[in-house]
């Protein structure tokens, strides 16, 4: 009697087992599911005012073309600044999928905006995928009391 049951219990487990196995065997599992990843936008063109005053905001519009479909999107800035200096980065974003429309997305002057400046002459540095700068210039000048 004791043999029967260890018979059967053994039955038992290899049948669970050869179930598992060939179940999980015809899952899909996605070992490596795409990430989204970023990267540096190539930008046309930047519009900014030639001159602001000490109290103002600088805006500086962005244009150019972020990719090839609607997965690609405008991410963020990455904005430095050392004394005369604002270097700037225009980062992307592509968030792979199946469901991308084709067409392509633009910056469309996706807006920057810095503040608290000191007086002189300002350089506007973008930096490009291929590492060259797009430039531009302003001038910051005292705020006049009346």
């Amino acid at each position: 009697m004791k043999s029967k049951i260890s018979f059967y219990s053994g039955l038992i487990i290899i049948t669970i087992l050869g179930y598992l196995i060939f179940f999980t065997s015809c899952v899909k599992f996605d070992e490596e599911e795409e990430q989204d990843t970023y990267f540096i936008v190539e930008v046309d063109s930047i519009d900014l005012t030639d001159t602001i005053t000490t109290a103002d905001t600088l805006f500086i519009s962005f244009y150019g073309t972020v990719g090839n479909n609607s997965c690609y999107s405008f991410s963020h800035f990455y904005p430095q600044t050392n004394e005369d200096t604002i270097n700037v980065e225009v980062w992307g974003k592509l968030a792979p999928g199946e469901n991308c429309d084709s067409g392509l997305v633009y910056l469309e002057g996706e807006q920057l905006n810095i503040i608290n400046f000191d007086e002189g002459t300002y350089f506007v540095h973008v930096k490009q995928p291929d590492g060259s700068l797009l430039t531009d210039s302003l001038a910051v000048i005292p705020v006049v009391s009346r």
